[in-house]
């Protein structure tokens, strides 16, 4: 199964969050292929195309993170007593005060309060999302919202329960405490910001009078723990302080998520074999030079002008069938082979992995379902007869080895996930003005003047395709000068807009 999210990350970037997951029938087998081909079609207005947009700035303007998709608990079953996360937490910091200077039980300890922070993190925004999302009562929404709060505080006096034993083993390496506070912020950061995510999306709703009081303690309560453990707050007079906690708690995000990233080794697709077809090519060259060298001594004889012309126009053609030879044999490997190929690791244990590759195709080259799915308006079809949309195509293979990743350290990972994030900047240098004057009639001055923005669209379209079945997305991406507007999937019975 592939789950797909498309969303703007920042001004001029715009992330593609892609979920491989095995159904368990799959994940007994050898192997699991995955492949993602997205198009995107360009207006020809922005004169992005082979010349004026390369494979290396494509790459450049690309960045993509391989990472485990976080097991699944719910909040409930976080600290439950069978093989929960806080079960292994607390069995681990046991086996680390039983061996103290114990390197491998170090690192276990370490690992187990990463994951119990990533776990509880996905579970509360699953939980918060839902809460968020789903319509309920006024009474239903109180109480649910309610056992969520309550949820989250046991967890954190859970997992805050073992500070004692931390503290009293004075054996215990520094490192431990360091890492166990380490969890312990962001723990404290991760309800946080899902209780003012809850106040933003209450607000306006009937129950915001109920369950503010609640949510307000939920946050107080934690920001006051926070300063009585000494750690970094935020303070609303001091601009400095603001921008070292958001860059803390960055930070602390990567370290607690660290263990979920995946190791990769990137190399080139079909190296060999792209040598091998260079050396035909010299061959071959070399070849023609051989025999019209050989024919002129044999026709002419030694030291003769003829013999010399001969030599230097042979010379001269060899060069050239080489490079057309190398040019040719590029073209056709690219039909086979990827730009890139990357090794996903864990602990140098290699679990699967993924190729890509770039390239501008013409719209003849495309599939007829693609096609469809773009459905130009008849005045977006008039201009493309005259000036032509570009389109790129951007193919990912991925193939992972789930016995290798299956029950990983004691949990249940399925699948990877795949962050790919798309910068714009070099789309919007032929841009026009985002703003233009508009004019609009007015009863006594003739006319009103006022700004109008400009935009272009970005059509996105995406096939993905797992061993059990294939599925097709489609985004419009508008953009101008000033930044990506708005991503918005369009489902096939809304295409009406360009």
């Amino acid at each position: 199964m592939i789950d797909l999210k498309v969303e703007i990350h920042d001004k001029f970037s715009f992330e593609m969050k892609t979920s491989f997951i095995a159904s368990p029938q799959e994940r007994a087998r050898e192997g699991n292929e995955f492949g993602i081909s997205t198009w995107l079609f360009l207006p020809n207005s922005l004169d992005i195309n082979r010349v004026t947009y390369s494979k290396k700035q494509f790459y450049r303007d690309t960045r993509s993170n391989v990472r485990l998709v976080t097991p699944v608990f719910s909040l409930e079953s976080i600290c439950a007593k069978d093989n929960s996360p806080f079960t292994k937490l607390r069995d681990s910091l046991e086996a680390l005060a039983r061996q103290a200077h114990d390197g491998l039980l170090l690192d276990d300890f370490s690992f187990q309060i990463r994951m119990f922070a990533s776990i509880f993190k996905s579970a509360t925004r699953d939980k918060a999302t839902s809460l968020m999302e789903v319509k309920l009562s006024r009474q239903e929404l109180c109480k649910e919202t309610g056992s969520f709060l309550a949820t989250c505080e046991d967890i954190k006096k859970q997992y805050r329960s073992l500070w004692p034993r931390l503290i009293e083993n004075k054996e215990l390496p520094k490192d431990a405490a360091e890492h166990f506070s380490f969890g312990d912020m962001f723990i404290g950061n991760t309800t946080e910001q899902y209780g003012y995510k809850l106040m933003r999306s209450f607000e306006t709703t009937p129950a915001y009078e109920d369950l503010k009081p609640q949510l307000y303690r939920f946050v107080k309560d934690e920001e006051n723990y926070k300063k009585a453990q000494a750690y970094s707050t935020l303070d609303r007079e001091d601009s400095t302080n603001n921008y070292l906690v958001v860059m803390r708690r960055n930070i602390l995000k990567k370290f607690i998520e660290s263990d979920l990233f995946l190791d990769t080794k990137k190399s080139k697709d079909g190296a060999w074999a792209e040598q091998l077809g260079y050396a035909v090519a010299a061959s071959l060259s070399m070849i023609f030079a051989t025999i019209i060298a050989f024919s002129a001594q044999h026709y002419y004889g030694n030291f003769t002008l003829p013999l010399f012309i001969a030599l230097v126009i042979s010379y001269a053609f060899k060069d050239r069938i080489k490079e057309t030879m190398r040019y040719y044999l590029s073209s056709q490997l690219g039909k086979k082979y990827f730009d890139a190929k990357r090794k996903l690791e864990i602990q140098k244990q290699e679990i699967g992995w993924t190729k890509e590759s770039f390239d501008f195709v013409s719209e003849s080259k495309i599939p007829e379902k693609v096609m469809g799915l773009r459905k130009r308006t008849p005045l977006v079809e008039a201009e493309n007869k005259v000036f032509h949309e570009k389109i790129i195509l951007h193919r990912k293979l991925v193939n992972l080895f789930y016995e290798q990743i299956d029950g990983y350290k004691g949990y249940p990972f399925v699948g990877v996930n795949d962050i790919t994030r798309y910068n714009l900047v070099n789309f919007i240098r032929k841009m026009d003005n985002a703003f233009v004057p508009l004019h609009i009639p007015h009863p006594q001055h003739g006319y009103e003047a006022f700004q109008g923005e400009r935009v272009y669209a970005l059509h996105l379209i995406i096939r993905c395709e797992s061993r059990s079945n294939i599925h097709y997305r489609k985004f419009r991406i508008l953009l101008n000068r000033e930044g990506i507007k708005e991503i918005r999937e369009i489902e096939e019975n809304q295409q009406k807009n360009p």
